[in-house]
């Protein structure tokens, strides 16, 4: 479960001190997450996930480069 929470300055320090007060979390200037929410966020991968990734996203950089390249050979352009 989220919490709200807010930043006091002790000492030239800022820390987060929780605020039970405030029930909507649009209106929260920090939004403290749970680890469960964390842990199923879109951006918490293991380095194997991330190496599919970016596996997935050079090759199709690379199956575009390809398809560019075929398309320019038929039209019979020299340029880039």
């Amino acid at each position: 479960m989220a919490i709200c929470a807010r930043g006091v300055t002790v000492d030239g320090q800022v820390m987060l001190v929780i605020d039970p007060a405030a029930p909507d979390l649009s209106a929260c200037p920090y939004v403290v997450m749970s680890g469960a929410e964390v842990a199923n966020s879109l951006f918490s991968l293991t380095a194997a996930d991330g190496g599919y990734l970016s596996g997935a996203i050079v090759g199709c950089w690379a199956a575009a480069f390809a398809f560019r390249v075929v398309r320019n050979v038929i039209k019979g352009s020299t340029e880039g």
